[in-house]
């Protein structure tokens, strides 16, 4: 069977066996009960099977002593057993002619002693012998919202285009869970630790050709058949845009790699030539992940990089601009054709029609604050916009019977609509401000950024990250037109 098709088998199978799922289980993540409760209560439409060898009853469900007992194939095993018994599962797999395979357990190369050593060449070697399709070993392995093959995570609320490989499985969980948050759901995520059998590269190739998926994140520590997995990145990005993340570039990150997955990190200067060879989207942090999908989900291409910025007030502004030219976008002055008609109906003592626009004096009312939107972002020498909205208007004092936080609500019904009709298509983000850190205006921030996501409009905690997640959106479509400057 060519591999495409056990993959597919792998992230939609219709059998699961947990080799490792005990009715007492051990240790605080449970090991491969946990795996087997949360496939059952996440509702897993196919057959499980416990697998140990005192029998008995697990979660309800009849256990096995071994694979072999099994009486129906088993289209996927999870191993969550010590890492000196992981060979002798492994050779039980062949034997029981189950192909797919995904080891939890850890204490293999990672650990950089010559017994973990030992253990993980003597994987490879039957992994090799029984071609047998391994994720892992030491990582939480396959999570798929459609087939609900979510074992670990967050419950997926939805399904999406977004694919995540990850040698982290921890950066797995917490992206689960925060991309959701945020609107972004996923076709598939796979962490895959040690990569004793699958490698990157076969994950892309799979995902390249994968209807469900449109876009691809990666985040790698250390990585095998580097030609072949630029190769393949420099191929997909040209119509599914690729963002990685790679960990361990500096000295500390790269003995920190050593010890998570028993990689080797590579030299800076070797990725900065990937980067620049395969046009990949360069990230920092899962943030920033989440950040340039929201862009590429939801923006249309901008003609160029000249930002206008509209709110944030006279100190705000000066910093905003700074900000978006250290990430690589102009903030141009608009035309004085502009700036006539914007004077017409907004005051000059407190306020600024150049670019950035402090209009303060309309922001509060709708019409004006319309009328300024749309000659601003009319202007010829705007190509995108980004409109600053600060959290603190929504509990102002004097607000007992609730008609500010109405003006705000309809201000953002008002912000949203005009992102996604404004007669120019260009295109429009939202920075979310706060007047300070407590608790309560931190969840009001992180609600009203949810409002906008939500409706489509891409929403970033600060203007920093707004400006850098646009940078890096145009970067891509300049990558592929050839128009670099």
């Amino acid at each position: 069977m060519p591999l495409k098709d056990e993959l597919d088998i792998l992230f939609n199978p219709k059998s699961v066996a947990v080799v490792g799922a005990s009715a007492n289980p051990q240790g605080s993540f449970g090991g491969g009960t946990s795996f087997l409760a949360r496939l059952q209560r996440i509702g897993f439409p196919g057959k499980l099977y416990p697998v140990n060898p005192k029998g008995g009853i697990v979660l309800g469900l009849k256990a096995y002593p071994d694979l072999q007992s099994i009486p129906d194939p088993v289209d996927l095993v999870i191993i969550a057993v010590r890492a000196d018994r992981v060979p002798q599962v492994l050779e039980d797999c062949i034997s029981a002619g189950t192909k797919n395979i995904h080891i939890f357990s850890s204490g293999f190369s990672e650990t950089g002693e010559e017994a973990g050593l030992q253990l993980g060449r003597q994987i490879i070697e039957i992994i090799q012998r029984g071609s047998l399709n391994v994720v892992g070993p030491n990582c939480m392995g396959i999570w798929v919202p459609g087939s609900k093959l979510t074992g670990w995570g967050a419950k997926p609320d939805g399904t999406g285009p977004l694919a995540f490989i990850s040698q982290s499985g921890g950066h797995g969980e917490i992206i689960t869970s925060y991309a959701q948050g945020l609107g972004v759901y996923f076709s598939k995520l796979v962490s895959f630790g040690n990569a004793s059998g699958l490698q990157v590269a076969d994950y892309l190739e799979y995902l390249r050709d994968d209807p469900d998926t449109g876009i691809i994140a990666l985040y790698l520590e250390g990585i095998k058949e580097g030609n072949r997995v630029m190769q393949l990145v420099k191929e997909i990005n040209r119509t599914k845009p690729v963002i990685v993340w790679k960990g361990g570039l500096t000295d500390s990150g790269s003995r920190a790699v050593s010890s998570h997955t028993g990689s080797m990190a590579g030299e800076k200067k070797i990725w900065d030539g990937f980067f620049a060879q395969t046009g990949a989207v360069r990230v920092n942090s899962l943030e920033e992940i989440v950040d340039v999908v929201l862009a590429f989900l939801h923006l249309t291409p901008p003609r160029g990089r000249r930002a206008l910025l509209l709110g944030g007030g006279g100190g705000n502004s000066v910093a905003y601009a700074d900000i978006c030219s250290r990430q690589g976008l102009e903030v141009p002055p608009i035309s004085d054709k502009t700036r006539e008609e914007l004077n017409t109906f907004i005051g000059l003592a407190g306020n600024s029609t150049r670019n950035p626009l402090d209009v303060w004096d309309v922001q509060g009312e709708i019409d004006l604050f319309r009328r300024a939107m749309t000659l601003a972002v009319a202007d010829p020498a705007i190509d995108l916009a980004i409109v600053d909205r600060m959290v603190g208007d929504f509990f102002e004092d004097g607000d007992s019977d609730g008609a500010k936080e109405k003006r705000q609500h309809d201000i953002n019904d008002l912000i949203i609509d005009f992102a996604k009709n404004n007669p120019d298509n260009k295109p429009l983000v939202v920075t979310i401000n706060m007047y300070g850190n407590d608790r309560y205006s931190a969840a009001l921030a992180a609600r009203i950024r949810r409002v906008f996501t939500a409706a489509g409009v891409p929403a970033y905690p600060s203007p920093e990250s707004a400006a850098r997640a646009l940078s890096r959106f145009i970067q891509y479509h300049e990558f592929q037109t050839g128009n670099t400057g």
